[in-house]
């Protein structure tokens, strides 16, 4: 009888080798999973693109490995717990996850023939029919779901089996590694294992993870990028949303009923009663008194491009002397005043594409809520004009679902990063010199890249709308400075001989210089190209770089906008704005006149041939008359009751003056205060508004 420090020493070595050994064929398995959905959906089905992409099916194959490993690791981590206490229980455990994850994909395969997407918010349709639906649907649809059941439990008991030939080689290697030394064979596994485990958790050998989301390259045909990530990953993200959406409802927002919330904020009459229609209460209708021109729109979201960039204290070093020089006050404007409505690029992009206030820190993608094709959105907007719409990312096509997204707010087209390495590429070969290295980040490809894409793709024998997103100026910023001729050692000398603590170093504002003046080479090269363009520019939000700003409420909640339009002499229409109101100034300025869309927001803008708004002199605030408040993320801004000063007020109860783009210190007024708290009020009601809209409708009762 073997003693118990020996049996254990066996048990271990045994559990050790069977636990790599399941983690490999856990991983192979998922991999020959992944291989059957592009078989049968991709080539059976016809959801590839043809000619077959073949590259593209390999580096998918390769993605797909790393999403793969991470469920490998922590299955076979749980394995090896078990291997060690009991074997049996380790082999049932691992039937049960070969067996579940041949069904998810089985699911996953019939979920795609029906829905033409990988798992996504449509799954929680489910837990809203009865069984009896439920069961009548499978048995009776033309997804063959009966079929597909029988085909699932015969490759369980095919997968079982061999399985079971598989463990049985492995425990008879294993009985040979028990007849050699403990220690070093011991050692020898545990090594394996940790090192193999490692790399499936960080997809690399190191000992911090990587975004895989961000890292991977999307492949460019759709069904592709759906197959990418696989079945756990795609559940993950629908019941991670769905939970923390389930927290949320009207009151969160506000303490009052939605019929008086309703009332307060569309300013209806106090006898009014649900049902209300938001659709209608939201309509509004283009008083553009001109004829149309505008043929090509570019609305480009500058990755933390913020209001500080634009301080005075910088002029020394031109840090936005191209941008600057679009103000002109005729074609161009930088806007008075321009506040955030979100604090990270995701949710911002929540805002911009769908015309909705942000609801809490979970982008709308992830909450879990089937959201549908909005009339606040500005691609459909523009879709609705006959203008022929592009989104543009530099980073991963699949980073926050962002291609499903952009396509059902109203995108015909969706650009990314593995478009633009492909066309930097074909630029290199005719011209070596094209473009200095590194063409990307951590985030994907430089700017200077999408640019010159966009400049390039975009037809001129049609309207087009382009909305860019842009990424270079986030950290890590690694753009090759110095082959672009910034004068980073004056800006070096600059941040020497500050005055100011917490001076960005200079990278830092070195890539915000490039960033200006590559953003406007490309207006002027589209200007020249697309006479009748517009162009609005704005940051996602505050740049939280700089230390030193975070003490300024301006500067934390600022961001600037400018409008730039050759063709056109745009008048202000409201001094104060802010992302929401992004979308109704592009209607107002392009739509012909008694156009109907619908906006949360206002134009800040109009083609009025005369007057304009004189932001130096005003009237005072009357509330239902002023066009003079913007409503933010954690901060709304407004005009005060002091004449030539506006103010920002956060959602910390510190409300401070602003005049020309600068915080000014000034006595605080009472009646500033209660409009503050006013125009919070206000906020929270829109907020409410739009989660009723996306997870209620848009019909209030």
């Amino acid at each position: 009888m073997l003693s118990p420090r020996l049996d254990w020493a066996k048990r271990a070595i045994q559990a050790l080798l069977i636990a790599l050994a399941f983690s490999l064929f856990l991983s192979f398995f998922l991999s020959l999973l992944r291989l059957g959905f592009i078989l049968y959906s991709g080539l059976y089905e016809g959801a590839l693109s043809h000619p077959l992409p073949f590259d593209q099916i390999a580096q998918v194959l390769k993605d797909g490995f790393k999403y793969d490993n991470r469920v490998a690791a922590a299955a076979s981590l749980i394995f090896l717990i078990l291997a060690l206490v009991r074997a049996k229980a380790a082999h049932i455990f691992a039937l049960f996850v070969l067996v579940l994850c041949l069904f998810l994909q089985v699911a996953n395969i019939t979920y795609y023939e029906i829905y033409g997407v990988a798992f996504d918010t449509n799954l929680l349709d489910a837990f809203n029919q009865t069984p009896k639906i439920l069961m009548g649907m499978a048995l009776h649809s033309e997804y063959h779901i009966p079929t597909k059941v029988f085909v699932w439990i015969v490759c369980s008991l095919l997968v079982g089996f061999i399985y079971h030939k598989f463990v049985h080689k492995v425990e008879q290697l294993a009985s040979g590694f028990q007849s050699l030394p403990f220690k070093p064979v011991c050692g020898l596994l545990v090594a394996s294992f940790s090192v193999w485990t490692l790399y499936c958790i960080n997809s690399r050998l190191a000992l911090t993870e990587v975004s895989l989301d961000l890292i991977t390259k999307p492949a460019k045909d759709p069904f592709l990028r759906q197959v990418t990530i696989g079945a756990f990953r795609n559940l993950y993200l629908v019941f991670k949303g769905y939970k923390s959406s389930q927290n949320v409802h009207f009151s969160s927002f506000t303490n009052k009923s939605l019929l008086q919330a309703s009332i307060d904020y569309f300013n209806l009459p106090p006898t009014t009663k649900l049902p209300l229609d938001l659709r209608k209460l939201l309509s509004h209708t283009s008083q553009n008194p001109t004829p149309p021109t505008i043929q090509h729109v570019f609305y480009i979201v500058s990755e933390s491009l913020s209001s500080w960039h634009f301080d005075p204290r910088f002029d020394a070093i031109h840090l936005v002397s191209a941008l600057k020089s679009l103000n002109d006050q005729q074609h161009g404007f930088i806007f008075p005043l321009f506040i955030e409505n979100a604090r990270r690029t995701v949710k911002s992009l929540d805002v911009q594409l769908t015309g909705l206030f942000d609801l809490n820190d979970t982008n709308f993608v992830n909450m879990s809520v089937n959201i549908p094709s909005l009339p606040t959105a500005i691609g459909n907007q523009m879709k609705g004009l006959g203008f022929d719409t592009t989104f543009y990312y530099g980073g991963s096509g699949i980073w926050n679902r962002l291609d499903r997204f952009s396509k059902k707010e109203g995108f015909d087209h969706f650009v990314f990063n593995t478009y633009l390495i492909d066309f930097a590429k074909e630029q290199l070969k005719i011209n070596p010199k094209a473009y200095p290295s590194p063409l990307e980040s951590d985030w994907g490809v430089h700017d200077n890249v999408l640019f010159d894409y966009i400049l390039n793709n975009t037809p001129t024998d049609k309207k087009t709308f382009s909305m860019v997103m842009t990424l270079s100026n986030h950290p890590t910023r690694n753009v090759n400075l110095k082959a672009f001729g910034v004068p980073i050692e004056k800006i070096k000398d600059f941040v020497a001989h500050s005055k100011d603590k917490n001076m960005p170093d200079a990278i830092f504002l070195g890539h915000v210089y490039w960033y200006d003046k590559i953003l406007v080479d490309f207006i002027k090269k589209a200007s020249a190209k697309f006479p009748n363009a517009l162009f609005v520019i704005t940051g996602d939000h505050f740049d939280r770089s700089f230390v030193y700003a975070k003490d300024n409420y301006y500067w934390t909640k600022s961001v600037p906008l400018i409008i730039y339009a050759p063709s056109l002499t745009p008048k202000l229409t409201t001094c104060i704005g802010s992302h929401i109101d992004i979308a109704p100034t592009i209607m107002e300025l392009v739509a012909p006149k008694g156009y109907k869309y619908a906006s949360f927001g206002k134009p800040l803008f109009s083609n009025a041939s005369s007057g304009g708004k004189d932001c130096a002199i005003r009237k005072p605030f009357v509330w239902g008359q002023s066009k003079d408040f913007a409503l933010g993320f954690e901060a709304v801004a407004g005009q005060s009751q002091k004449s030539g000063l506006d103010f920002v007020y956060t959602d910390s109860g510190a409300l401070l003056y602003v005049k020309e783009h600068a915080w000014v210190k000034a006595p605080l007024l009472e009646a500033d205060t209660t409009l503050a708290k006013e125009l919070k009020d206000k906020k929270q009601i829109a907020n409410g508004l739009s989660w009723h809209y996306l997870f209620k409708g848009p019909i209030l009762k």
